[in-house]
């Protein structure tokens, strides 16, 4: 009969364990549920820093867009302006020997 008890107090003391370790999981469940919800909260703003980053970089890009075009008009502009300020040179030279040939 000695080993009745023994073999009860074994059993004990492996439900104590297991009741322990269940214990241990329910903590260890709990702390990944709320790592879970940081993470969550965590993923949804760094996607909204995304998302504004995002929305920055278009508005820059449509900035960038609009002064390259600007710049192309200003180029445009001041090749007709060189063009006109040749044949106005032209026109001087053309007028000037005039009067240089009337003198």
């Amino acid at each position: 009969m000695t080993q009745q008890p023994d073999r009860l107090d074994r059993i004990e003391a492996t439900l104590e364990r297991v009741s322990q370790q269940l214990d241990n999981q329910v903590v260890v469940n709990a702390e990944l549920r709320q790592s879970t919800t940081e993470l969550r909260q965590s993923t949804a703003e760094l996607t909204q820093s995304v998302n504004e980053i995002a929305n920055s970089v278009n508005l820059l890009l449509q900035t960038v867009t609009i002064h390259q075009q600007n710049f192309e008009v200003l180029a445009v502009n001041m090749q007709q302006m060189q063009a006109s300020i040749l044949n106005l040179q032209t026109e001087n030279s053309r007028i000037l020997e005039i009067l240089e040939g009337q003198g």
